[in-house]
């Protein structure tokens, strides 16, 4: 676990990285730069999957902007956009986000990163299901699939638990009912990976809750916890949370790690009660279009 080093910039550097080992693919692989990682997807040109993560670049301005000159040709190389993630501690230069902000970036969106410093919280949520809890909406007992490789299943029964994990995670975060399809696409996908699951907590055959856990040799990255708007406000997220975390912990991980939107201060609450702590500043996506 983690102990006493959350303003730790290797412990940035890790969660980092290790957020794009869990997404890597046939198609979407990491190249190590020498002075920063870079993920590459040959086939999807969404620019999230093509980013530049944690450059460590000279601090003298014409140093750093002879490299970042050389960084966004190679972009215009691989025909994406220039995207950069900085780290969320210890940033080579430390002024690298307002940097590439004066260069023309936009930031589109920002994060804080999470790791589990205390597993106790989440251990004992999860160590109380029994898969007979009642809903006070609902009144027949709650249960959890996981999903992930084999358990995948196939055919109608696959298509039918995509669409249940899909709606839920369209209505937790707002998303237009026209790219359902793109939710259903992208967790099939996650769980024909090895080492990725969802658990979808579900009363009954109605969905209520999801989480995804993406495992890398001993490390497990969570992402896509969402519960439906009127499920809400009833501990559903703290518990598929809870289990999703007790499923890395039995598989050995011993880095857990999570990203919140930097505006969500609920969900940031609910994770730091889990035993969560913040990993340095706001991590930004930054993207020259």
């Amino acid at each position: 676990m983690i102990a006493d080093r959350i303003s730790d910039p290797d412990l940035g550097l890790r969660v980092m990285l290790h957020e794009a080992e869990a997404q890597q693919t046939r198609d979407r692989r990491i190249r190590d730069l020498g002075d920063g990682w870079l993920l590459h997807d040959t086939k999807d040109a969404e620019p999230f999957w093509t980013r530049l993560i944690a450059p460590r670049w000279a601090v003298a301005e014409r140093a750093f902007d002879r490299r970042l000159d050389e960084v966004v040709t190679l972009f215009a190389t691989l025909d994406r956009l220039p995207h950069v993630r900085p780290a969320p501690a210890g940033s080579e230069p430390a002024d690298l986000a307002d940097r590439l902000r004066r260069y023309g970036f936009d930031e589109v969106s920002a994060d804080r990163r999470m790791a589990l410093a205390d597993d106790a919280a989440c251990v004992s949520l999860a160590a109380t299901w029994d898969g007979h809890a009642r809903s006070r909406r609902w009144p027949g007992p709650l249960a959890v699939d996981r999903i992930g490789g084999v358990a995948a299943g196939r055919g109608l029964a696959r298509r039918r638990w995509a669409e249940q994990a899909s709606l839920v995670l369209a209505e937790a975060f707002a998303v237009d009912p026209l790219r359902r399809s793109l939710l259903e696409g992208d967790a099939l996908a996650c769980v024909a990976r090895p080492g990725c699951t969802i658990l979808l907590l579900r009363a009954a055959e109605e969905p209520i809750a999801v989480a995804r856990v993406a495992i890398a040799g001993d490390g497990a990255y969570l992402s896509s916890i969402g519960v439906r708007p009127a499920w809400r406000r009833r501990g559903y997220g703290a518990r598929v949370t809870a289990l999703a975390v007790a499923d890395a912990l039995a598989a050995g991980c011993r880095l857990i790690h999570l990203a919140v939107d930097v505006d969500n201060a609920a969900a940031r609450r609910l994770y730091e009660g889990l035993g969560f702590e913040v990993v340095g500043g706001p991590v930004p996506d930054l993207l020259l279009r």
